[in-house]
């Protein structure tokens, strides 16, 4: 629930406003709901006002549905700024509250480990410190003071404000400190690790429900927006094996990595908690694009995430290809009506159309294969002496053959460049 401190009233109920060209009260209102809001009504004009937000007419109409509804809070589409918000509020006669914050609230609600908590404590402390006024309503900045000083009200103004920004530095060099050390691991599991796969998409794609289907894990996984905040790795077993010709074929296991969801007008206070989301999507062999084919706003979902992810995910070689295997899962199909089904089809025939809850198999497969695309097949000879070198293989390759020799063992695999040049001393014709 929205802190005491935003208002009095009902603060369960909530009306919503937007302004503007790009509106979006029904995520809005799922936000809103998210943190427990009840909304009872809504307001909007397609012309944003750089006073109130909305025009004075609307503003009256805002008054009234606020005192015919009952509700103590407004929610806005948009970030304001404070003169604005003080606009609303006079017209409303109650707490107002913008997307910004709605979120940063939403993003404290779900934060669990310490890295998040401490993003989300920076997005709110960016997003008031050029709202403070001070910590005591007695400490006006109308007290004392001539041309050339300075009265108590202006002297507490600026220590809150000095002590916000040292807080705030103090958390900078914590994540700081977080970053680097997800680099060094980053660049270790890359060089040493099985394959890395990244889930990014949309908040309530069905991120973390496809994480549990594929590796068994059992994480919150509740119709709830941004439910995720953290980064969260699985190993995904390669017990999935299958037969080819009647040879028993061992895949890879591969890391699978669930992020952050995105959204429409992401507050910038909150790019950090971002942060390891790029990092793991930059770095990962093969990216997941998770959406939700049963959502009206699918397409424009789709591009939101491809166009927040263009600067990591995009970045080309010397020929301008991708450097990386992406694969677009539409999820949660079996909910969209046939028609509808027909015409995502076409619309994105390369898609992997599937219901993670019901079954997974369709996604792991375009993995796997994608995964192969990047993996070079070399048949190996390892003398028994050296047997320790076999075990690595049956985590990170694919097997489709083993033969005991008197030389050694004799294995046709399929792996990573970067574990072919390692076992390059053993490669035989």
């Amino acid at each position: 629930m929205v802190e005491k401190e935003l208002g009095q009233g009902n603060e369960e109920k909530a009306v919503l406003v937007a302004a503007g060209e790009d509106r979006q009260i029904p995520e809005l209102s799922r936000l809103a709901q998210t943190l427990g809001l009840e909304v009872v009504g809504e307001l909007e004009q397609v012309r944003r006002d750089p006073v109130g937000y909305v025009g004075r007419g609307k503003r009256e109409e805002l008054g009234e549905l606020v005192e015919a509804t009952g509700a103590g809070l407004v929610v806005t589409d948009d970030e304001l700024s404070p003169s604005q918000t003080r606009v609303l509020e006079k017209a409303s006669e109650a707490t107002v509250v913008d997307r910004t914050l709605l979120i940063i609230r939403i993003f404290e609600a779900h934060a669990r480990d310490a890295a998040s908590r401490l993003e989300v404590e920076l997005a709110e402390l960016s997003y008031r410190l050029p709202r403070v006024r001070g910590g005591y309503r007695a400490l006006s900045r109308l007290g004392g003071g001539g041309v050339t000083t300075r009265g108590p009200g202006e002297q507490q103004l600026e220590y809150d404000r000095r002590v916000i920004r040292q807080r705030m530095e103090r958390i900078r060099r914590r994540l700081g400190e977080e970053r680097a050390a997800r680099t060094v691991r980053g660049a270790r599991l890359k060089s040493e690790g099985p394959p890395r796969v990244t889930l990014v998409g949309y908040t309530n794609a069905g991120k973390t429900t496809i994480l549990n289907a594929l590796s068994g894990e059992q994480r919150s996984s509740a119709d709830r927006l941004f439910e995720t905040l953290e980064t969260t790795t699985r190993l995904v077993s390669a017990s999935h094996g299958h037969s080819r010709n009647g040879v028993a074929v061992v895949r890879p296991d591969f890391v699978l990595t669930d992020t952050v969801g995105f959204i429409r007008k992401l507050p910038t206070q909150l790019v950090h908690s971002f942060a390891s989301t790029l990092e793991a999507s930059s770095g990962a062999d093969v990216v997941v694009l998770c959406a939700d084919a049963s959502s009206e706003h699918v397409e424009e979902e789709i591009q939101t995430v491809k166009s927040t992810l263009s600067e990591t995910l995009l970045e080309a070689d010397g020929d301008g290809e991708s450097r990386q295997e992406t694969i677009l899962c539409l999820n949660k199909a079996d909910v969209v009506p046939e028609d509808r089904r027909r015409a995502l089809m076409m619309r994105y025939p390369e898609a992997v159309f599937m219901s993670a809850i019901r079954y997974a198999g369709p996604l792991l497969d375009a993995v796997n294969d994608r995964l192969a695309r990047s993996r070079v097949r070399v048949r190996l000879l390892i003398p028994h002496a050296e047997h320790g070198l076999v075990s690595p293989l049956y985590e990170h390759a694919e097997i489709h053959e083993r033969n005991d020799t008197a030389q050694g063992i004799e294995m046709d695999v399929t792996l990573a460049e970067p574990q072919a040049r390692r076992y390059a001393h053993y490669t035989i014709a």
